[in-house]
């Protein structure tokens, strides 16, 4: 992947291997973003990988035209869609097209990193009303529990 962020951190990485540390990069956890109008963002698996690799997964996607925050800045178009293990719930990845996907995504890289699931996801509280709730309604629909939209 050609990305300026993935190239900072092999560069820390590398530093880190010649100072003696087993520094390592989890390439299924790197965000990446097309900054178009709306922005496009995406971490980790699709369905077709985790279809390519024998992992069941089950994917939400959740219209951000819903969030209160999204009709209040006029910026209506796009989704947000959580994609998890379908046994254990764990998150293994997301795309986002919304304004501002891009740092949008970086809370789900985070939650990948530390292994979250759609329901810890669910149960974290989110401000009201922004752009990040749409990844806390995300989970909950793909718990079948959502409170705005349920597909």
């Amino acid at each position: 992947m050609l990305l300026a962020h993935l190239a900072s951190r092999m560069g820390i990485v590398a530093a880190e291997h010649a100072m003696g540390r087993n520094s390592k990069i989890d390439y299924d956890v790197v965000p990446a973003c097309v900054f178009t109008h709306p922005e496009a963002a995406n971490v980790g698996l699709t369905e077709a990988d985790a279809a390519q690799r024998g992992i069941e997964v089950k994917a939400f996607k959740f219209p951000i035209q819903v969030l209160g925050r999204a009709q209040a800045v006029g910026e209506t178009g796009g989704f947000v869609k959580l994609i998890a293990d379908k046994k254990t719930g764990q998150v293994l990845g997301a795309h986002i097209v919304s304004s501002r996907a891009g740092d949008l995504i970086g809370e789900i890289a985070l939650g990948m990193e530390v292994q979250v699931t759609a329901a810890e996801l669910a149960n974290t509280i989110h401000v009201h009303p922004t752009l990040a709730e749409g990844i806390m309604e995300a989970a909950e629909g793909w718990l079948g529990h959502g409170i705005h939209f349920n597909a």
